[in-house]
């Protein structure tokens, strides 16, 4: 009895014990069908990301080339140090500290750099690019402390002349969260980016084609062997219209001439740009101070050199041809001279008693400098020696509703139409509307526009606001007879064989209408400011080669020391070139600004004559 009760509780035990082993059986298998079957494909996947990674191969990015094809900017072969961010142990504050101590990189630094790479773990983060070798050697002697690090061969940006053209070349960085969005799936948190410049404008066509390098990789995250590889396509090549050789005499003469005058020397600022008129091509555009670009590519000399340039109460990153909007001075007075002379208003050859002060309280240079009255004078004089009663008087006459309108007829009031980013300042045509809304919170009596507002517009003291490429198309309309040419800084975008996929051609812009005979007029006062004993420009050109309009001008700043402008073209007959200069707190445009213009002109003629084209 007791034998049957005993076999009968092993039998149900038995019975137990196969149940659970089944049960165990039964889970096992479905677990294994759920991971090889459902989820097989995803965990394959993650085993060969653990295994296999997609490496993406940076293309070089496209050379930059002067309009004789002088090569400004290329790509040149460095190391780059990358992390896989899945592979490096970020809570190891050994390999943390080792790696920061390597780069000279605070660990806070480190950090923001590894974020970059948030969303693909299994993706090199660029951390530092253009590796000096003993930072190589230093990372190839603790490969096995700095697990998913590695070094990769990247090409970097190379700037052969420094900051030559730095403003209208720019530079490259780091890409933001905005600029991720904008440009698309093609980029990663770490990639570099034209930040400014040509380097951002033509980004698409300078970049290239991403490559793709599949490799196995170790325990380490380090690769071990080529799986597959997908060439880069190299971006394409970009040709200037711009003459390396003047570029260089443009900012040379600015800094060199600024170290010559008396009001803080070699504290100012300023902007050069040389343009061909007949087709809108910038021979030169030069912003002072520049800067150089190859300093902000990379972590180490950025964090030093940016603080820097942002501290600099010069402001060096500042575009001041495309972005600063200046007072045009006495180097407007030719809009006015056409207004007058079109509206009917005076004659070309009608004289004019210039004694000094005008209606409204104007005053000619002569009498501030307590010397005698101009006189009697004509269109001409009136240029060349450059009287505010002259046009102050006439351009009251003339009246803003007009003069407005002669402004925006030479382009006055919106961009220029050039192809960069940033993109260029508007300026201010100012009348009648634009006052009352300017001074909406002021009494009545402030938002009305007064004939001594008119006084201070016709001799470009007013509110008017403009950025010198703005008043180069003013002197290319002039030196044209009324053309105006989009201006370009591109001649051509190459691929990297050598063929053209576009060619820039001159656009017109626009045309001023007026009489010949008012063109005319008005270049014979220009010339006279160079030509005519007392001529403002008569001292910065003597014994040029050939003639020149010209116009200097001088824009009084309240609480500052004024600002030297200076437009000017040659040959005054048949013009080849437009400079204009403008120096911040250059005292004036005949001391301040004209002597760099000339340095530019003899430049530009020097080359052409040598028979090598400018």
């Amino acid at each position: 009895m007791n034998v049957g009760l005993e076999n009968h509780e092993v039998e149900r035990r038995l019975r137990i014990f196969f149940a659970v082993v089944l049960g165990c059986l039964i889970i096992i298998l479905g677990r294994l069908w759920y991971l090889q079957i459902v989820r097989g494909e995803e965990y394959a996947r993650l085993a060969d990301g653990n295994r296999m990674r997609q490496l993406r191969v940076l293309p070089p990015r496209g050379i930059i080339l002067d309009r004789n094809e002088t090569v400004l900017v290329r790509s040149k072969p460095s190391f780059t140090v990358s992390l896989v961010p899945g592979g490096f142990p970020r809570d190891s504050r050994e390999a943390m500290a080792l790696l920061s101590e390597i780069l000279q990189m605070t660990e806070e630094e480190l950090e923001a750099a590894i974020e970059k790479g948030r969303g693909f773990p299994y993706e090199p983060v660029r951390i530092m690019r253009n590796l000096d070798p003993a930072t190589v050697i230093a990372i190839e002697e603790n490969r096995n402390r700095l697990p998913g690090v590695f070094i990769e061969e990247e090409t970097v940006r190379e700037y052969l002349y420094g900051d030559l053209a730095s403003h209208l070349i720019g530079y490259l960085g780091i890409i933001n969260a905005e600029e991720l969005q904008e440009f698309g799936t093609l980029y990663r948190g770490s990639d570099l980016i034209g930040k400014t410049g040509l380097e951002r404008t033509y980004e698409k066509e300078l970049r290239g084609e991403v490559g793709m390098l599949t490799v196995e990789v170790n325990a380490l995250s380090r690769p071990i062997q080529t799986v597959s590889y997908v060439e880069p396509v190299p971006g394409h090549n970009i040709v200037l219209t711009i003459d390396h050789r003047l570029q260089a005499v443009a900012q040379r003469a600015f800094e060199e001439h600024i170290l010559t005058l008396g009001e803080a020397p070699g504290t100012q600022a300023g902007a050069v740009v040389a343009i061909n008129p007949k087709t809108g091509e910038i021979l030169a555009m030069a912003s002072i101070p520049g800067y150089e670009p190859e300093a902000l590519l990379d972590t180490s000399t950025r964090n030093q050199y940016y603080p820097k340039l942002i501290q600099d109460s010069r402001r060096p990153l500042f575009n001041r041809v495309t972005q600063a909007l200046y007072g045009p001075g006495s180097t407007f007075k030719p809009v006015t001279a056409m207004a007058i002379l079109e509206e009917g208003v005076y004659g070309a050859k009608q004289v004019f008693n210039a004694t000094g002060i005008s209606q409204y309280g104007v005053r000619d240079w002569v009498i501030t400098n307590r010397l005698a009255p101009l006189g009697n004078i004509t269109l001409k004089e009136a240029l060349g020696i450059s009287s505010n009663h002259y046009f102050a008087d006439n351009g009251t006459k003339v009246g803003i509703d007009r003069l407005s309108e002669w402004m925006r007829a030479f382009g006055l009031g919106e961009p220029t139409g050039l192809k960069i980013y940033p993109a260029e300042r508007a300026g201010l045509v100012p009348d009648r509307e634009w006052k009352s809304k300017a001074f909406a919170d002021r009494p009545v009596w402030d938002r009305d526009w007064y004939p001594s507002d008119t006084e201070q517009i016709s001799i470009g003291q007013g509110f008017h606001q403009m950025t010198i490429l703005q008043i180069a198309q003013i002197y290319s309309a002039i030196a044209n007879r009324g053309e105006i040419y989009v201006p370009q800084v591109v001649r051509e975008i190459r691929t990297p064989q050598g063929e053209v996929v576009q060619s820039f051609t001159p656009r017109l812009a626009r045309v001023v209408e007026a009489s010949p005979q008012s063109w005319e007029a008005v270049i014979e006062g220009l010339r006279a400011a160079v030509e005519h004993s007392r001529g403002t420009a008569r001292n910065a050109f003597a014994n040029f080669a050939t003639t020149v309009a010209a116009k200097t001008g001088t824009w009084e700043v309240a609480g500052s020391v004024s600002n030297g402008v200076f437009a000017a073209f040659a040959p005054a007959e048949d013009p080849e070139i437009v400079v204009v200069v403008v120096v911040e707190q250059g005292i004036g445009g005949a001391s301040g600004a004209a002597p760099i213009a000339r340095a530019v002109m003899d430049c530009y003629f020097s080359l052409k004559d040598s028979a090598i084209e400018p």
